[in-house]
């Protein structure tokens, strides 16, 4: 935690944003693993309390209907994403990265317009 800490406040510093959008936490299955990234959660909402960025968090659910990712199972929707950007975007991303895209393109479409 403290490593994620470190790099997080590191980015904070590179970059200065002035909104950060992220993904809210949801159980899936695995209760350490929501307690984890709960606890990331709270961590990134202090540092940007302390710099006054505003940000947002946005349901899984909403970012993907928005931007038209389909599939029951995880791994359909991942690849779906992946399509998406590259249709879109023009651009080869990993899943993570696929993901980032869209809540950045639903942030911009939903939050700035």
């Amino acid at each position: 935690m403290k490593q994620m800490y470190d790099n997080i406040k590191q980015c904070l510093d590179k970059y200065n944003p002035h909104f950060v959008v992220f993904e809210n936490v949801q159980f899936q299955k695995n209760y350490g693993t929501f307690q984890q990234l709960s606890q990331l959660q709270g961590l990134i909402m202090a540092l940007l309390f302390e710099r006054n960025i505003g940000f947002q968090y946005v349901e899984s659910t909403a970012w993907r209907a928005f931007c038209g990712v389909k599939g029951k199972k995880r791994a359909e929707q991942k690849a779906n994403a992946i399509q998406i950007v590259k249709d879109k975007f023009n651009l080869s991303v990993s899943e993570d990265e696929a993901d980032a895209i869209l809540i950045g393109f639903w942030a911009v479409n939903k939050i700035l317009k």
